[in-house]
């Protein structure tokens, strides 16, 4: 079979038995769903959650950038970001900000993510990569850091 129908069919039924086991979103599992967004709606932000950067695209992006971001924080090995970058991109999928069309600097892509829904208390918990297949939950990222790295990929 295709290999993309198959990376599709294995997709959702990850994202299935994911949902399943969380249905409330008590556990925090299903957090891990969300890899990518974060960066991805301070992207569609940028570029007027319009048809000039899809939701899709944007989280595609968002999620090369967190784990090149994971990189940065020596928290992933770089081989595991570049084969995660590399599969996007073969899928024809944005992975950069250029590729994305976004030419905010890093501090006003930050400015958006600070009116994000899961800001709390001064912080917005991210989802980083130590590994492909080992996203979690970080709460302690410093956003000035966040605009630093993002300046870093322009």
């Amino acid at each position: 079979a295709d290999v993309r129908a198959q990376a599709i069919i294995r997709s959702v039924q990850s994202k299935a038995r994911i949902v399943a086991a969380d249905e409330t979103e008590r556990t925090g599992t299903r957090a891990l769903l969300n890899l990518g967004h974060t960066f991805g709606h301070a992207l569609e932000a940028d570029t007027g959650f319009s048809d000039r950067l899809f939701h899709g695209e944007a989280v595609a992006a968002g999620m090369a950038l967190a784990f090149r971001y994971s990189v940065r924080l020596g928290l992933c090995p770089t081989e595991d970001a570049q084969r995660a970058t590399g599969l996007l991109k073969r899928a024809g999928l944005p992975t950069s900000l250029s590729e994305a069309g976004v030419t905010a600097n890093g501090a006003a892509l930050v400015d958006y993510m600070r009116h994000d829904k899961k800001m709390s208390g001064g912080t917005l918990p991210f989802l980083l990569a130590r590994g492909i297949g080992q996203t979690f939950l970080s709460k302690d990222v410093h956003l000035e850091d966040v605009a630093a790295f993002l300046d870093s990929e322009a």
